[in-house]
């Protein structure tokens, strides 16, 4: 088990306990290192586990977007959706280095983990309409802000729904990361 994996094993918990759908429909476990290296070239290790622990998001009739948020408005996708997600290609990306989205939303928005070579750059948030930014150094920071909001309360059930407190959640930001949050 990586830090990765177990912070990941946390948010699903976390998942649980708010009784989200997404938890039965989470492809786990994911591919092995070897597997993700085959569909997507050499990604650095938290990129690797990431996909490791989970192969995106089962698609069943009747489900929402809502029903399959791992945080709210973002998926887990398959390491076949990223490298497809990919290929369309991002300019402000490709900028940054070499990357993969980890997380995906139903427009066109996305995190992405971005590396250069041996280095890890960070999570990077596409937003439309927004820059792109480095939002998180790590992906276990990005883990650890999204676990923080869901115990602290940031992330909430309110008429079946995963909602935000932005309010919260920009302070789950500020006391794991020990910065602002971008706006």
């Amino acid at each position: 088990m990586t830090a990765v994996t177990e912070l990941l094993d946390e948010v699903q918990e976390q998942l649980a306990r708010l009784g989200r759908p997404v938890v039965d429909d989470l492809e786990r476990p994911g591919h092995p290192e070897d597997r993700v290296r085959q569909l997507v070239g050499t990604v650095p290790p938290a990129v690797s586990d990431w996909f490791a622990w989970c192969n995106g998001t089962r698609r069943r009739a009747g489900q929402t977007v809502g029903d399959a948020a791992f945080v709210p408005g973002y998926i887990f996708p398959s390491v076949e959706e990223a490298r497809d997600v990919h290929s369309l290609g991002n300019s402000d990306l490709d900028e940054m280095g070499q990357w993969l989205p980890i997380l995906l939303s139903a427009s066109a928005d996305l995190y992405a983990a971005v590396w250069k070579g041996d280095e890890f750059i960070g999570v990077a948030g596409v937003l439309e309409g927004a820059d792109t930014e480095v939002e998180f150094l790590t992906i276990e920071e990005m883990l650890r802000v999204q676990l923080a909001a869901y115990t602290s309360g940031a992330y909430f059930v309110e008429e079946g729904e995963l909602e935000v407190d932005d309010d919260l959640l920009d302070d789950a930001y500020r006391r794991i990361t020990g910065r602002e949050p971008l706006y």
